[in-house]
């Protein structure tokens, strides 16, 4: 059975963005934490890229760049939350 390829491209974009985030702030939040995030991030970005918000640029099925800014927003809520937590 094939795989289509907008699900390579999307794991491949939550991997990254995952490892980027986790690269630019290694202490909050846990890196399956993050994963999750990015993948939530991902998720999103897609139903939003199908619905027609954002940009109109497709790499395929994929909307790259609903999905990046997404998870630029999502991991930086996260890492700020998780950052204020441990401070209290």
């Amino acid at each position: 059975m094939p795989i289509p390829p907008v699900f390579v491209l999307a794991t491949l974009l939550i991997l990254l963005g995952t490892q980027l985030a986790y690269l630019m702030a290694p202490r909050a939040p846990q890196y399956v934490v993050r994963l999750g995030l990015s993948t939530l991030a991902v998720l999103v970005g897609e139903a939003l890229g199908i619905a027609g918000v954002g940009a109109r640029l497709a790499l395929g099925e994929l909307h790259p760049l609903n999905d990046l800014a997404l998870l630029a927003i999502v991991q930086w809520a996260g890492t700020r939350l998780t950052r204020r937590e441990q401070a209290v």
